[in-house]
């Protein structure tokens, strides 16, 4: 194995979406023996930096679901979705009332003004016990700190669009909606929560592909760790694939190395201490 491709929440992000200090160490000490390490995530390039500990240097990051993707200072993607198409999506969600988040490329989260009481709708209520704690930690602070109302925003940088609800039918029914849509866009989801919208052709496998070929290493050189259901693309890419123990049963079934410990006991720490470092 030469390159370990990495999810961020629900993998190396604890539910507070802290990255210990020991997975930290690990990564570096990994990387001075050479091997690569790589980000794939559902979150936009901006949101990554933010979140990143500042002596964890990845030689690459996939970022929003493929749509972006870096190795160092050299960018290999660069998408973003058609402004029509962001619209209809927009005006289309307004019959099913779901939250979202419009991503832009400078890592703007963006919602229209008038879309704002079936926002709160979602987010006042409790907790469905099915949702994941750092995904609805995630949305309560993204609604206090982040999300920008706005009459009329420029969607002409949007990188993708994420949509969330407590209520797994409704999501159902979105997701049956989007899928009778005929323009060019491709669906991905990371829990049963939500589903996020990118561009057609793109996801986390094809962004790796990029990063593979970029330092000339075979898929099957690639060790790859997720917990969702956008994570599948890179898992079927890579040569061992593996899913975190808080994962979904059904993805369990589909990649059967699943780590000991989840993300919130330090799980890909000690995955990768055991495969990787201990075997050096």
């Amino acid at each position: 194995m030469k390159a370990v491709a990495l999810d961020m929440d629900g993998t190396i992000l604890n539910d507070e979406h802290i990255i210990t200090d020991e997975l930290l160490s690990l990564v570096s000490s990994l990387q001075e023996k050479g091997y690569y390490i790589f980000l794939a995530t559902g979150r936009t390039l901006s949101d990554v930096q933010e979140v990143l500990a500042k002596d964890m240097r990845p030689d690459g990051i996939a970022a929003a679901n493929g749509m972006v993707a870096v190795a160092g200072e050299t960018i290999l993607a660069d998408e973003t979705l058609d402004e029509e198409i962001v619209r209809k999506l927009i005006e289309e969600n307004r019959k099913h009332r779901l939250y979202y988040e419009i991503h832009t490329k400078d890592g703007r989260r963006i919602s229209f003004k008038e879309d704002e009481i079936s926002l709160v709708e979602e987010l006042e209520g409790p907790k469905a016990e099915t949702v994941r704690e750092h995904e609805w930690n995630s949305r309560q602070k993204v609604w206090k700190e982040h999300l920008q109302l706005e009459e009329d925003p420029d969607l002409k940088e949007v990188v993708k669009v994420y949509f969330f609800t407590n209520d797994q039918e409704k999501l159902e029914n979105w997701e049956v909606s989007l899928g009778g849509n005929k323009a060019p866009f491709i669906t991905s989801s990371s829990s049963e929560h939500n589903v996020e919208v990118m561009k057609e052709g793109i996801s986390k496998g094809s962004a790796l592909e990029l990063l593979l070929d970029y330092y000339s290493i075979d898929p099957e050189e690639l060790i790859a760790i997720g917990d969702g259901g956008n994570d599948i693309p890179m898992l079927e890419l890579a040569g061992r694939p593996v899913v975190m123990s808080n994962a979904p049963e059904e993805l369990k079934d589909q990649f059967p190395e699943v780590t000991d410990y989840p993300n919130t006991e330090n799980g890909v720490y000690k995955f990768l201490k055991e495969a990787l470092e201990e075997k050096e």
